[in-house]
């Protein structure tokens, strides 16, 4: 017997339970009628696209898109988010080189897209368009570079880069003062063997300029170096016959890379001290050493002595 009124409880509370979650779901359906059916205001972007003429481009990129307020009923407002359609308006602009778009133009333009909605504001009161000529420059490229090499390590020979120049397209106003165009920096660090690579070109700030090509290719060999020690005679310059100097010749060190190493010669030095540099009342018998001729494919070039002495012979 108690367990028949238990089942009668146990099923009039969920009889109750069932008829309470309808009327919940049900309120919040009216509910959510009721408030799609008022009116709210939002924002709305809205893209822009601009025809020009042939043969014409913008001294000055405009804005590619612009923000609206709306205002429409919940339904309209959803509908047009569900819709996920891309609010797109669009210019065909003369052959002109100015051309305003005043705030009513652009107004209508987007009221055409969105038909639905009530437009209330835009957050440009007009588009003024600078227009000018395309024209077409070839400039050299500047390749930057940060290389760090291990120990003992160097370039075999320059960068190779190709292409080694690039076309750039633009209103004349903004290419003809161009006269080069860098290279993002091409940054190694530890190098010890020869690498091929591409690399960017450093885009335009202005987005009216077209570069072509984008990248270029950069290739180089390295090499191992070691040190390389030399005896370099002294050419004294404004000498006469009774000046001798001390040492005549100057030992060197020099960094060399393994292929040049074996063809690096004394010949290839040319150190100097002129004796015209010498003051009438100076006290020092010494000639500054300058060092006037160096091969390219050495560094770190350090010399044993700085100076000479010098002093004068009696002619017997």
């Amino acid at each position: 017997m108690k367990k028949q009124k238990q089942h009668k409880f146990l099923a009039s509370f969920s009889s109750d339970r069932l008829t309470l979650s309808f009327c919940v779901a049900l309120a919040l359906v009216l509910w959510l009628l009721v408030k799609l059916s008022e009116e709210f205001i939002t924002t709305r972007e809205v893209t822009i696209e601009y025809l020009l003429p042939k043969d014409r481009s913008f001294v000055e990129t405009p804005p590619a898109s612009l923000i609206t307020t709306v205002k429409g009923t919940g339904w309209n407002l959803m509908s047009n988010y569900l819709n996920h359609k891309e609010t797109l308006i669009k210019f065909n602009l003369p052959e002109k080189p100015s051309f305003t778009i005043n705030g009513s133009i652009l107004k209508n333009k987007i009221e055409q897209e969105l038909t639905s909605l009530n437009i209330q504001d835009i957050n440009y009161d007009f588009i003024l368009l600078n227009m000018d000529g395309l024209d077409q420059k070839r400039l050299p490229i500047r390749l930057v570079s940060d290389l760090g090499f291990a120990p003992q390590h160097q370039l075999k020979d320059s960068l190779l880069f190709q292409p080694d120049s690039v076309d750039i397209a633009g209103p004349p106003t903004l290419i003809d003062s161009l006269q080069e165009w860098p290279t993002e920096i091409l940054k190694m660090k530890k190098l010890k063997s020869s690498f091929n690579t591409t690399l960017p070109l450093v885009q335009p700030d202005n987005l009216e300029l077209k570069l072509t090509p984008k990248e270029i290719t950069v290739s180089a060999t390295v090499e191992q170096n070691t040190q390389k020690d030399l005896f370099i005679p002294v050419q004294v310059l404004n000498g006469h016959d009774s000046l001798d100097f001390f040492p005549q010749k100057i030992r060197i060190s020099c960094i060399v890379g393994l292929s040049n190493y074996d063809r690096l010669s004394s010949s290839d030095f040319t150190l100097e001290a002129n004796f015209a540099e010498v003051s009438q009342n100076s006290t020092n018998n010494t000639l500054p050493i300058n060092l006037s001729k160096v091969p390219a494919f050495v560094k770190q070039v350090k010399l044993d002595k700085e100076s000479v002495e010098y002093f004068l012979v009696k002619a017997e």
